[in-house]
């Protein structure tokens, strides 16, 4: 892509983006829309967040769902969006048609209230990933710049184009989740709260982007909890939540009638979206009231505004006919499958996270630095003591040492990192920019590279300070049963950070250390004498096959150990013996790296199982749901 980009904008947004991806217009219609959770204060019963509200928003208008706090609104968006299914009841309708999830997944946006973008991208690299992603390989680079380009001049990203995401201004932040968006032209956007955080001047310039969007039939949605004065009349329709109720469907500038014709009439000095909230707050009594009159969203109070296409020039109404073309207008023969394979995912999500992992130097250095300084450690408190047959038990404390340094390692760091990934990938997992197996794949092989580099590194140190036996085979399974132990410990720690947030899953994670420490050391003097019972518990241990599996590869099948002048017997000269004490004589490395192998896959998977359950909305709500309704029929 070029280096400098025109100044100047398109009159109409998005018009070589419609040449190359054509959507039809989308309105969204529900009917008698019903929501129920279980009531969490009492821990019995259920509660109504909507009760039965009706509307229609149609393609082309920007509507903006307004409410005080606890009113329903995101509870709305959320259920439109499709990110909430369960418990839900009444008809949602897409062109008149019910909704189905899969397509409408596949030609609608939602941003969210939080701007989860990518860290250490610059505006111009996040947009071109975003455009490799969503548009597909049938698309030339060529042709995806220039998109990328016009999205750019849309949003009036033009000055921060060569700007990292970190240094970006709330204002700017807030645009490039937009323009991420509007990469592949969806029909139906959603936005939660999009003005929050940002000052008037932010706030303006956002309010008159989603109208720029609008203007080639999108759909736009967005939920603002007082939108200033200035801006209110810049909205096409407004629908007003009042407890789940629909208080004012229709146009801002019927909203002053409205209040009159309720007996609020709104007084000179106030603006009619603070009145409106006030009355609600401060009059309970006017919610049933206004419910009433408006019949909880089925009259739609909306003046229709003529098309001026007669202004905008030939070019332009071409383009939107085409963009607006009935022969396409059934969004349920949309492509739900992804613009691209999962392989073909896989190597955009690599390339994009090696280059932000490039950026991040820090904790590259940081992980160096600590794998170095750990093998120096280790490495200097065993120094030469891999031949001294009067040191094999403390040969034995520093297998011990080296199986402990991976498992804190490689749990711990993706316990810390790991939910903060899941947050950023939320947004576009979501937005169907992506399967969750590619994600998977990506920050899994990604991490490899340099965490064997740093292993490797600090086996090399700590084998030969120590004076380990000079045994190419025994070197090689010594760091292969050490590095399967840190990737099966970094698969534990993507378990417990798809579950957890970064203080519980800190939590979680070394208090599961414990026990795991403690029964790979159970036993351990008693030969074969472990009650039964407690081979099967320490089986659990992952940690217990890496003890016995280096502890077998560096003493098996070994010659016979110096024994000082000084001392007179050396009990475990032949390391063996010290084997048959441990009741390890009869085990093999080889089998022990297959079961910690076996592990390796049960915890990868796991993580992935439990990282589509908390990104799946609609499982887990749904499974949420049924479980306390049965629990509701038993009460």
């Amino acid at each position: 892509m070029t280096e400098e980009v025109p100044a100047t904008r398109y009159d109409l947004p998005l018009k070589q983006l419609n040449r190359i991806a054509k959507r039809p217009p989308v309105d969204i219609e529900f009917q008698d829309l019903v929501y129920s959770v279980r009531d969490s204060y009492t821990g019995t019963g259920w509660r109504q967040l909507l009760k039965s509200i009706n509307g229609k928003f149609r393609s082309g208008e920007l509507t903006a769902i307004m409410g005080p706090s606890g009113a329903g609104k995101s509870t709305l968006l959320n259920i439109l969006a499709g990110y909430v299914t369960a418990g839900v009841k009444g008809m949602i309708k897409i062109n008149d048609r019910p909704r189905q999830m899969k397509q409408f997944n596949k030609i609608s946006a939602y941003i969210m209230q939080e701007d989860m973008i990518q860290p250490r991208l610059t505006v111009e690299e996040s947009m071109m990933f975003a455009a490799r992603l969503k548009l597909g390989p049938e698309i030339g680079q060529s042709a995806k710049e220039e998109v990328v380009l016009e999205v750019i001049q849309l949003l009036g990203l033009e000055k921060c184009y060569k700007t990292r995401s970190e240094f970006l201004s709330g204002g700017q932040r807030r645009r490039l989740a937009v323009a991420l968006e509007l990469v592949n032209n969806p029909p139906v956007i959603f936005l939660d709260e999009p003005t929050t955080g940002l000052d008037n001047v932010a706030i303006k310039q956002c309010i008159e982007l989603l109208k720029k969007i609008t203007k080639l039939d999108r759909t736009v949605i967005c939920t603002i909890h007082q939108p200033p004065a200035s801006l209110f009349q810049n909205f096409d329709q407004v629908y007003v939540l009042a407890k789940g109720n629909c208080v004012y469907n229709g146009s801002p500038e019927k909203l002053v009638p409205f209040l009159a014709q309720a007996n609020f009439p709104c007084p000179s000095t106030y603006t009619p979206a603070d009145y409106v909230i006030e009355i609600i707050q401060s009059h309970p009594e006017s919610i049933n009231l206004m419910t009433s009159i408006i019949q909880n969203g089925k009259t739609n109070m909306m003046i229709r505004k003529e098309e001026m296409l007669s202004t905008m020039g030939q070019e332009i109404v071409e383009i939107a006919t085409v963009a607006t073309s009935k022969d396409n207008s059934n969004p349920d023969q949309a492509d739900i499958i992804f613009p691209l394979s999962v392989w073909g995912q896989l190597i955009i999500l690599l390339s994009r996270t090696y280059l932000q992992m490039l950026r991040h130097r820090s904790v590259m250095l940081i992980q160096i630095i600590h794998h170095l300084c750990s093998g120096l450690l280790i490495g200097g408190i065993f120094f030469k003591l891999g031949n001294d047959a009067s040191q094999t038990m403390a040969i034995f404390k520093y297998i011990i040492s080296v199986n402990v340094f991976f498992m804190y390692t490689y749990v711990m760091v993706p316990v810390l990192v790991f939910p903060i990934e899941v947050k950023l990938m939320k947004r576009e997992y979501f937005n169907r920019w992506y399967s969750l197996k590619a994600y998977y794949m990506a920050f899994t092989i990604a991490s490899l590279p340099l965490m064997i580099l740093c292993s490797i590194m600090f086996l090399v140190i700590v084998y030969f300070l120590t004076n380990q036996p000079l045994d190419l085979d025994r070197f090689l399974w010594f760091s292969a049963l050490s590095i399967v132990v840190g990737l099966t410990s970094q698969g534990l720690g993507y378990f417990i950070g798809s579950i957890f947030s970064i203080t519980n899953g800190s939590v979680v994670g070394s208090s599961a250390l414990a026990p795991l420490l403690a029964l790979a050391c159970y036993g351990m003097g008693y030969r074969a004498a472990i009650e039964p019972v407690m081979k099967v518990i320490i089986s659990f241990s992952y940690l217990r096959f890496g003890v016995v599996g280096l502890s077998t590869a560096l003493f098996k099948n070994r010659e016979l150990m110096n024994c000082p002048e000084d001392i007179v017997y050396c009990h475990y000269k032949n390391p063996e013996a010290l084997l048959k004490d441990m009741g390890m004589l009869e085990e093999d490395y080889k089998i022990q790296f297959y079961i910690i192998l076996a592990y390796l896959v049960l915890f990868r998977v796991l993580a992935y199982c439990s990282l589509k359950y908390r990104l799946t909305s609609e499982l887990r709500n749904t499974i949420v749901f049924y479980a306390a309704k049965i629990v509701r029929q038993k009460e």
